[in-house]
Protein backbone atom coordinates (compact mmCIF):
# COMPACT_ATOMS: atom_id res chain seq x y z
CA UNK A 1 0.00 0.00 0.00
CA UNK A 2 1.44 3.52 -1.09
CA UNK A 3 1.42 5.25 2.25
CA UNK A 4 2.76 8.64 0.29
CA UNK A 5 1.13 12.00 1.64
CA UNK A 6 -0.90 13.21 -0.99
CA UNK A 7 -0.81 16.59 -2.79
CA UNK A 8 -3.11 18.34 -5.16
CA UNK A 9 -2.09 21.31 -7.20
CA UNK A 10 -4.25 23.54 -8.81
CA UNK A 11 -3.85 25.95 -11.33
CA UNK A 12 -5.34 26.88 -14.55
CA UNK A 13 -2.07 27.08 -16.60
CA UNK A 14 -1.02 23.71 -17.41
CA UNK A 15 2.87 24.35 -16.99
CA UNK A 16 2.72 25.19 -13.28
CA UNK A 17 1.30 22.37 -12.23
CA UNK A 18 3.15 20.41 -14.49
CA UNK A 19 6.51 22.08 -12.58
CA UNK A 20 4.72 21.36 -8.95
CA UNK A 21 4.09 17.77 -9.93
CA UNK A 22 8.03 17.27 -10.76
CA UNK A 23 9.34 19.31 -7.58
CA UNK A 24 7.34 16.53 -5.43
CA UNK A 25 6.83 13.54 -7.34
CA UNK A 26 9.91 11.78 -5.30
CA UNK A 27 8.24 12.45 -2.02
CA UNK A 28 4.47 12.80 -2.28
CA UNK A 29 1.37 11.00 -4.39
CA UNK A 30 0.99 13.73 -6.46
CA UNK A 31 -2.37 14.92 -7.80
CA UNK A 32 -2.74 18.14 -10.21
CA UNK A 33 -6.36 20.23 -11.30
CA UNK A 34 -6.92 22.70 -13.93
CA UNK A 35 -9.96 24.01 -12.33
CA UNK A 36 -11.98 24.04 -9.55
CA UNK A 37 -13.92 21.42 -10.85
CA UNK A 38 -11.59 18.54 -11.71
CA UNK A 39 -10.26 19.83 -8.25
CA UNK A 40 -13.06 18.71 -6.66
CA UNK A 41 -13.89 15.83 -8.65
CA UNK A 42 -10.23 14.43 -6.96
CA UNK A 43 -11.29 15.29 -3.78
CA UNK A 44 -14.39 13.51 -3.72
CA UNK A 45 -12.30 10.37 -4.69
CA UNK A 46 -9.06 10.47 -2.67
CA UNK A 47 -8.38 11.67 0.93
CA UNK A 48 -6.11 14.92 -0.10
CA UNK A 49 -3.04 15.60 3.09
CA UNK A 50 -2.47 19.31 1.34
CA UNK A 51 -4.18 21.26 -1.42
CA UNK A 52 -2.46 24.48 -3.10
CA UNK A 53 -4.22 26.38 -5.12
CA UNK A 54 -3.96 29.65 -7.24
CA UNK A 55 -5.95 32.54 -6.58
CA UNK A 56 -7.18 33.51 -9.87
CA UNK A 57 -8.48 30.90 -12.44
CA UNK A 58 -11.95 31.13 -14.49
CA UNK A 59 -15.03 30.29 -13.02
CA UNK A 60 -14.03 30.10 -9.36
CA UNK A 61 -11.00 31.79 -7.41
CA UNK A 62 -8.85 29.87 -5.31
CA UNK A 63 -10.78 31.37 -2.63
CA UNK A 64 -13.62 29.77 -3.51
CA UNK A 65 -12.15 26.73 -3.78
CA UNK A 66 -10.92 26.51 -0.63
CA UNK A 67 -13.74 27.74 1.61
CA UNK A 68 -15.38 24.76 -0.10
CA UNK A 69 -12.87 22.07 0.44
CA UNK A 70 -12.78 23.84 4.11
CA UNK A 71 -16.49 23.06 4.82
CA UNK A 72 -16.18 18.90 3.10
CA UNK A 73 -12.86 18.12 3.89
CA UNK A 74 -11.80 19.85 7.12
CA UNK A 75 -8.13 17.94 7.53
CA UNK A 76 -7.22 18.81 4.21
CA UNK A 77 -4.64 21.36 4.36
CA UNK A 78 -5.01 24.75 1.92
CA UNK A 79 -2.36 26.69 0.96
CA UNK A 80 -2.97 29.38 -1.03
CA UNK A 81 -0.38 30.59 -4.73
CA UNK A 82 -0.71 33.73 -5.84
CA UNK A 83 1.61 36.25 -8.17
CA UNK A 84 -1.49 38.75 -6.52
CA UNK A 85 -1.73 41.02 -3.82
CA UNK A 86 -5.23 41.64 -3.55
CA UNK A 87 -5.89 42.59 -0.28
CA UNK A 88 -9.92 41.14 -0.75
CA UNK A 89 -8.54 37.74 -1.48
CA UNK A 90 -6.05 37.97 1.29
CA UNK A 91 -8.61 38.68 4.17
CA UNK A 92 -10.93 35.73 2.37
CA UNK A 93 -7.97 33.70 2.75
CA UNK A 94 -7.59 33.45 6.26
CA UNK A 95 -11.31 33.87 7.16
CA UNK A 96 -12.94 32.01 4.19
CA UNK A 97 -10.41 29.31 3.30
CA UNK A 98 -8.78 29.15 6.76
CA UNK A 99 -5.39 29.02 4.70
CA UNK A 100 -2.32 27.63 6.18
CA UNK A 101 -0.11 29.79 4.79
CA UNK A 102 -0.40 32.20 1.64
CA UNK A 103 2.70 31.73 -0.68
CA UNK A 104 3.13 34.57 -3.70
CA UNK A 105 4.42 33.37 -7.57
CA UNK A 106 7.20 33.16 -8.76
CA UNK A 107 7.85 30.68 -5.17
CA UNK A 108 11.06 30.11 -3.69
CA UNK A 109 11.14 26.46 -3.84
CA UNK A 110 13.07 25.78 -1.05
CA UNK A 111 10.52 27.71 1.36
CA UNK A 112 7.86 25.98 -0.63
CA UNK A 113 8.76 22.36 0.02
CA UNK A 114 9.15 23.21 4.03
CA UNK A 115 5.90 24.73 3.99
CA UNK A 116 4.43 21.71 2.29
CA UNK A 117 6.42 19.06 4.93
CA UNK A 118 4.51 21.22 7.56
CA UNK A 119 1.42 20.73 6.04
CA UNK A 120 1.27 17.34 5.38
CA UNK A 121 2.33 16.92 9.36
CA UNK A 122 -0.28 19.07 9.91
CA UNK A 123 -2.95 17.48 8.20
CA UNK A 124 -2.09 14.14 9.34
CA UNK A 125 -2.67 15.02 12.79
CA UNK A 126 -5.73 17.07 12.23
CA UNK A 127 -7.22 13.93 10.85
CA UNK A 128 -6.20 11.63 13.68
CA UNK A 129 -7.39 13.97 16.21
CA UNK A 130 -11.03 14.68 14.73
CA UNK A 131 -11.44 11.01 15.05
CA UNK A 132 -11.06 11.46 18.69
CA UNK A 133 -12.45 14.78 19.16
CA UNK A 134 -15.96 14.95 21.71
CA UNK A 135 -17.77 17.46 19.99
CA UNK A 136 -18.74 19.57 23.05
CA UNK A 137 -19.67 22.16 20.72
CA UNK A 138 -22.43 20.56 18.59
CA UNK A 139 -25.09 20.68 21.13
CA UNK A 140 -25.22 23.54 23.93
CA UNK A 141 -22.61 25.93 22.92
CA UNK A 142 -23.61 27.89 26.31
CA UNK A 143 -22.70 25.29 28.50
CA UNK A 144 -21.27 26.93 31.74
CA UNK A 145 -18.62 24.27 31.88
CA UNK A 146 -16.92 25.30 28.21
CA UNK A 147 -17.54 28.96 29.06
CA UNK A 148 -15.83 29.35 32.70
CA UNK A 149 -12.62 27.22 31.11
CA UNK A 150 -12.66 28.84 27.79
CA UNK A 151 -10.78 32.20 28.56
CA UNK A 152 -10.45 35.26 26.19
CA UNK A 153 -7.29 37.31 26.32
CA UNK A 154 -7.72 41.13 24.32
CA UNK A 155 -5.12 42.96 23.75
CA UNK A 156 -5.97 46.33 22.33
CA UNK A 157 -4.13 50.25 23.29
CA UNK A 158 -7.12 52.16 22.65
CA UNK A 159 -9.35 51.68 25.83
CA UNK A 160 -12.92 52.04 24.27
CA UNK A 161 -12.14 49.73 21.63
CA UNK A 162 -10.73 47.24 24.41
CA UNK A 163 -14.09 47.73 26.85
CA UNK A 164 -15.82 47.18 23.51
CA UNK A 165 -14.69 43.32 22.81
CA UNK A 166 -14.72 42.57 26.67
CA UNK A 167 -18.27 43.74 26.89
CA UNK A 168 -19.14 41.20 23.59
CA UNK A 169 -18.26 38.50 25.34
CA UNK A 170 -17.76 38.86 28.96
CA UNK A 171 -21.27 36.74 29.16
CA UNK A 172 -19.68 33.78 26.84
CA UNK A 173 -15.90 33.32 28.28
CA UNK A 174 -13.72 34.75 31.10
CA UNK A 175 -12.29 37.53 29.13
CA UNK A 176 -8.87 39.16 30.19
CA UNK A 177 -7.84 42.84 28.85
CA UNK A 178 -4.05 44.23 28.16
CA UNK A 179 -3.23 47.37 27.34
CA UNK A 180 0.21 46.82 26.33
CA UNK A 181 2.29 43.73 25.56
CA UNK A 182 3.85 43.55 28.76
CA UNK A 183 0.59 43.21 30.20
CA UNK A 184 -0.51 40.53 28.20
CA UNK A 185 2.39 38.46 28.43
CA UNK A 186 1.75 38.26 32.39
CA UNK A 187 -1.74 37.14 31.43
CA UNK A 188 -0.43 34.39 29.08
CA UNK A 189 1.96 33.47 31.72
CA UNK A 190 -0.62 32.93 34.55
CA UNK A 191 -3.80 32.23 32.63
CA UNK A 192 -5.01 28.92 30.66
CA UNK A 193 -5.72 31.71 27.22
CA UNK A 194 -7.72 30.38 24.51
CA UNK A 195 -7.87 32.78 21.80
CA UNK A 196 -6.32 36.13 21.89
CA UNK A 197 -8.20 39.22 20.17
CA UNK A 198 -5.55 41.32 19.45
CA UNK A 199 -5.21 45.16 17.68
CA UNK A 200 -2.58 43.79 14.62
CA UNK A 201 -0.41 47.19 16.02
CA UNK A 202 0.01 47.50 20.30
CA UNK A 203 2.55 50.10 21.62
CA UNK A 204 3.19 51.24 18.04
CA UNK A 205 4.53 47.65 17.29
CA UNK A 206 3.49 45.39 14.34
CA UNK A 207 1.89 41.92 16.85
CA UNK A 208 3.15 39.68 14.60
CA UNK A 209 7.03 38.45 16.06
CA UNK A 210 4.90 38.50 19.62
CA UNK A 211 2.11 35.94 17.92
CA UNK A 212 4.46 33.67 16.22
CA UNK A 213 6.22 33.21 19.39
CA UNK A 214 2.68 32.66 21.16
CA UNK A 215 2.44 29.98 18.35
CA UNK A 216 5.42 28.47 18.84
CA UNK A 217 5.37 27.96 22.87
CA UNK A 218 1.22 27.06 22.83
CA UNK A 219 0.05 26.43 19.33
CA UNK A 220 -3.73 25.46 20.61
CA UNK A 221 -4.01 29.57 21.39
CA UNK A 222 -5.78 30.53 18.50
CA UNK A 223 -5.55 34.34 16.68
CA UNK A 224 -8.26 36.93 15.59
CA UNK A 225 -6.48 40.16 14.74
CA UNK A 226 -8.30 43.58 13.92
CA UNK A 227 -7.33 46.42 12.35
CA UNK A 228 -9.02 50.28 11.24
CA UNK A 229 -5.95 49.99 8.32
CA UNK A 230 -5.29 46.68 6.91
CA UNK A 231 -2.25 46.54 4.72
CA UNK A 232 -1.88 43.39 2.45
CA UNK A 233 1.97 42.80 3.42
CA UNK A 234 0.85 42.86 7.45
CA UNK A 235 -2.20 40.46 6.96
CA UNK A 236 0.48 37.88 4.93
CA UNK A 237 2.47 37.95 7.30
CA UNK A 238 -0.24 37.57 10.14
CA UNK A 239 -0.72 34.98 8.04
CA UNK A 240 2.43 33.19 7.36
CA UNK A 241 4.18 33.88 10.60
CA UNK A 242 1.82 35.12 12.82
CA UNK A 243 -0.60 31.94 12.35
CA UNK A 244 -3.00 33.85 13.07
CA UNK A 245 -6.90 32.19 12.25
CA UNK A 246 -9.30 35.03 11.79
CA UNK A 247 -9.02 38.62 10.66
CA UNK A 248 -11.52 41.62 11.15
CA UNK A 249 -11.71 45.14 9.88
CA UNK A 250 -12.22 48.02 12.39
CA UNK A 251 -15.15 49.41 13.04
CA UNK A 252 -16.59 46.07 14.09
CA UNK A 253 -19.07 44.42 12.54
CA UNK A 254 -20.82 42.61 16.10
CA UNK A 255 -22.46 39.82 14.17
CA UNK A 256 -19.31 38.58 12.29
CA UNK A 257 -16.78 39.27 14.97
CA UNK A 258 -18.87 36.84 16.84
CA UNK A 259 -18.59 34.86 14.53
CA UNK A 260 -15.01 34.50 14.18
CA UNK A 261 -14.15 34.95 17.95
CA UNK A 262 -16.79 31.78 18.86
CA UNK A 263 -15.12 30.04 15.48
CA UNK A 264 -11.49 30.41 16.92
CA UNK A 265 -12.61 29.31 20.37
CA UNK A 266 -14.12 25.82 18.61
CA UNK A 267 -10.74 25.62 17.21
CA UNK A 268 -8.99 25.66 20.47
CA UNK A 269 -10.67 23.36 21.30
CA UNK A 270 -9.75 20.89 18.46
CA UNK A 271 -6.13 21.93 18.95
CA UNK A 272 -6.23 20.33 22.51
CA UNK A 273 -6.96 17.32 21.33
CA UNK A 274 -3.58 16.99 18.60
CA UNK A 275 -1.09 14.91 20.16
CA UNK A 276 1.50 17.24 19.51
CA UNK A 277 0.22 20.53 21.22
CA UNK A 278 -0.44 17.91 24.32
CA UNK A 279 3.31 16.65 23.85
CA UNK A 280 4.52 20.60 24.19
CA UNK A 281 1.98 21.50 26.91
CA UNK A 282 3.49 18.79 28.89
CA UNK A 283 6.83 19.37 28.04
CA UNK A 284 6.07 23.25 28.82
CA UNK A 285 4.19 22.77 32.39
CA UNK A 286 7.63 20.50 33.41
CA UNK A 287 9.60 23.45 32.55
CA UNK A 288 7.68 25.62 35.05
CA UNK A 289 6.25 29.15 34.52
CA UNK A 290 9.52 30.53 34.92
CA UNK A 291 10.84 29.35 31.58
CA UNK A 292 7.98 30.51 29.82
CA UNK A 293 8.35 34.13 30.84
CA UNK A 294 12.11 33.71 30.13
CA UNK A 295 11.28 32.82 26.99
CA UNK A 296 8.73 35.50 26.18
CA UNK A 297 10.63 37.95 27.42
CA UNK A 298 14.18 36.79 25.61
CA UNK A 299 11.49 36.89 22.22
CA UNK A 300 9.93 40.35 22.69
CA UNK A 301 13.34 42.53 24.14
CA UNK A 302 14.14 43.23 20.75
CA UNK A 303 11.44 45.17 20.36
CA UNK A 304 9.71 45.80 23.94
CA UNK A 305 11.32 46.68 27.07
CA UNK A 306 10.10 43.80 29.62
CA UNK A 307 10.79 43.83 33.09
Amino acid sequence: MNDKPVLLFVDDEERIVRLLKMMFRNDYEVHTALSAREALAILETIPVDVIASDQRMPECTGIQLLAQVRERWPETVRILLTGYSDLVAIIGAVNEGEVYRFLNKPWNQGELRQVIAEAVETARSSRATRQNVVPIWQENTADPQFSIASQLLTIEGCESDRQEVVEMFTYDYRVHAARTMKEAIDIIVQEEIGVIVTNAEVDGVDMTEMLAEIARIDPAITVVVMTSAPQSDTIIKLINSGRIYRFAIQPLSPNLFRLAVNAAMREHHRRLADPRVVRMRMQRENGGNDAIYDSFVKSLSRFTEVS
